[in-house]
């Protein structure tokens, strides 16, 4: 997941005069749109299995806009900068960016690396999708998922979600 600090580095070797286009699957952020805030959180949870865990994330929130021009990739970089200079934890926690389109049913959406299309820089909005945490660690160090969180949402005794956790004292498990 990319970082302020990230896209900053990313901007830089760009035109800072070139329009810069955040594209959703539903296409282009309109012209005008405008940067309403930088938003840094701590937060902490417990998942399905039980896990706590404390992780701190980076939110930029867009209106969309109904302007003739896109914002250049110079003045949101400035916007950027400037806003790291009052809040420096801004730069390094996962970014994450909240857009709707025509500002309704605000999204939590993941970005991608920015990509130069003629004369201008775009950056693609991709879906932030829920997981299941202890399948992902499963996932990331036995290198597959099992039955963890098999189409029915249940795990079986044989395999349990979370392996390193005591199972859940009710009959649910986790995923379900």
């Amino acid at each position: 997941m990319t970082t302020v600090a990230n896209l900053l580095t990313d901007l830089q070797n760009q035109d800072p005069a070139h329009p810069l286009i955040f594209m959703t699957d539903e296409g282009e952020i309109g012209a005008g749109y405008h940067v309403t805030e930088l938003r840094h959180s701590f937060s902490k949870g417990i998942d399905c299995g039980g896990n706590i865990e404390s992780w701190q994330e980076t939110r930029l929130q867009l209106l969309d806009g109904q302007g003739v021009t896109h914002m250049s990739v110079g003045k949101f970089g400035n916007i950027v900068k400037k806003s790291l200079s009052s809040l420096p934890e801004l730069a390094d926690a996962p970014l994450l960016i909240e857009f709707g389109h025509g500002n309704n049913g605000l999204t939590l959406m993941s970005l991608d690396a920015p990509e130069v299309q003629g004369d201008t820089v775009v950056l693609r909005l991709g879906d932030a999708r829920a997981v299941c945490k202890p399948a992902q660690r499963t996932k990331s160090t036995e290198g597959n998922l099992g039955e963890c969180c098999s189409r029915t949402g249940n795990s079986t005794p044989e395999t349990p979600c979370c392996p390193n956790v005591k199972p859940p004292t009710r009959a649910s498990s986790c995923c379900a």
